[in-house]
C-alpha cells in the first residue's frame, strides 16, 4: 500500500542485515537493531516506535517471502514495546490559533510581568506569509476527523488515487473508486455546511483538490503545518493527527452517541470507547449511581453518614 515508505525503511534494515541471511534474525539481533538504531548507527537518531515501525516493515517482508514459497517458515521479528496512543486533542480556541499560525499571524503582544506571549487572538498580527493550503488542511482535517494522508489525497472530482467532494450533494467521499477497502476504513459522509461554504471558494481557487500547493497535490503536510504550529505557540505534541482526535472528542463532548460518531470518523465503536470514551458526558455514570443505588450523586454528605 505505501510502497515509498517500505524503500525509506529498507534503508536501514539492509545496512544492518543485508549481508546475512534470515536466519540471523533473532532476539538479540532485533534489539541490538533497535540499540544501533537509537543511537544514530545506521543513520539519524530514532525513537523506538521508529524502529518498531521499520521491524514491522521486515516482519512483512519475510510474511509475503513465505507465501510465495521464497521460506517456508517466518523467523519471528523481536520488536519493541508499542508506544501509549496519544490521546491529545485541542480546544475550539487552540484550533483557532493554529489556523491563524497557518494564515500568518502570531502573538504580537508580551506581558510585561511574565514575559510570555498573549495569547488571545486579538493580540495577534500578521508577520509571515500565509500558509493556505495548511490552513485547508486544518479545516478539513477539523470538520470531517479525516486522516492525515486521505485528506491530503482528497480531490474536487472522482479519481482511482482517493477520495473526492462532491459538493452538489454535500457528501465527501474518502475512498478513491480504484482503491481497496483496509482496516482504516474511509465511509462517505455528510460535509458540515461551514466547510461547505469553505469548499465552494475553493473550488476557484485551486486545480485539482483543495490542499495542494503550486497547482501540485503534496505527499506529507509536515513542514507547513510545523510552520503553523510554531507561530501559534503551540508544542510539538501537536500534529496533524491530533486534528482527528479533536473531532472526535468535541462530537462526544456534544452528546452525540458512540456508534454515530464511529460511522463519522471511519472507525469501530469499539475504537472510540476505549480512546476517547471518557469525553463522553454520560461515561460511567450508571456505575456511579449503582453503587448505592439510583439516588447516588442526589444525597448529600450528611444524608450518606446517616444512612450508614
Amino acid at each position: 500500500a505505501h510502497p515509498e515508505l517500505v524503500d525509506f525503511h529498507n534503508i536501514t534494515l539492509l545496512r544492518f542485515w543485508g549481508d546475512r541471511h534470515c536466519d540471523a534474525i533473532t532476539g538479540d539481533t532485533c534489539r541490538q537493531y533497535v540499540r544501533d538504531r537509537m543511537a544514530g548507527k545506521l543513520g539519524r537518531m530514532v525513537t523506538a516506535s521508529t524502529a518498531r515501525r521499520e521491524l514491522e516493515t521486515l516482519q512483512a517482508t519475510l510474511n509475503f517471502a513465505v507465501k510465495n514459497s521464497k521460506l517456508r517458515f517466518a523467523p519471528p521479528v523481536h520488536m519493541p514495546r508499542k508506544a501509549p496512543q496519544r490521546k491529545t486533542w485541542l480546544i475550539r480556541s487552540a484550533v483557532a490559533m493554529l489556523l491563524a499560525g497557518a494564515l500568518g499571524f502570531t502573538p504580537g503582544y508580551y506581558d510585561i510581568a511574565t514575559r510570555q506571549p498573549m495569547l488571545e487572538i486579538k493580540h495577534w498580527v500578521r508577520l509571515h506569509k500565509p500558509l493556505y493550503h495548511v490552513a485547508r488542511f486544518i479545516l478539513i482535517a477539523f470538520y470531517t476527523g479525516t486522516r492525515h494522508e486521505a485528506v491530503l489525497r482528497l480531490r474536487w472530482l472522482p479519481n482511482v488515487n482517493g477520495g473526492w467532494f462532491d459538493l452538489d450533494h454535500g457528501k465527501l467521499y474518502r475512498k478513491g473508486e480504484g482503491e481497496r477497502e483496509t482496516n482504516k476504513r474511509r465511509p462517505p459522509a455528510p460535509i458540515h455546511e461551514c466547510l461547505l461554504r469553505h469548499l465552494a471558494r475553493w473550488r476557484g481557487l485551486t486545480i485539482n483538490g483543495p490542499v495542494e500547493y503550486a497547482g501540485k497535490m503534496i505527499l506529507r503536510e509536515k513542514r507547513g503545518f510545523a510552520l503553523a504550529r510554531e507561530r501559534a505557540c503551540l508544542g510539538r505534541e501537536v500534529t496533524p493527527h491530533v486534528l482527528r482526535h479533536t473531532c472526535a472528542t468535541l462530537l462526544l463532548q456534544a452528546g452525540l452517541p458512540t456508534w454515530e460518531v464511529a460511522g463519522y470518523l471511519g472507525t469501530s465503536a469499539k475504537v472510540i470507547e476505549s480512546t476517547y470514551g471518557h469525553h463522553d458526558p454520560d461515561y460511567m455514570k450508571r456505575a456511579a449511581t449503582a453503587i448505592l443505588g439510583t439516588k447516588l450523586g442526589t444525597r448529600t454528605v450528611r444524608e450518606v453518614k446517616n444512612a450508614s
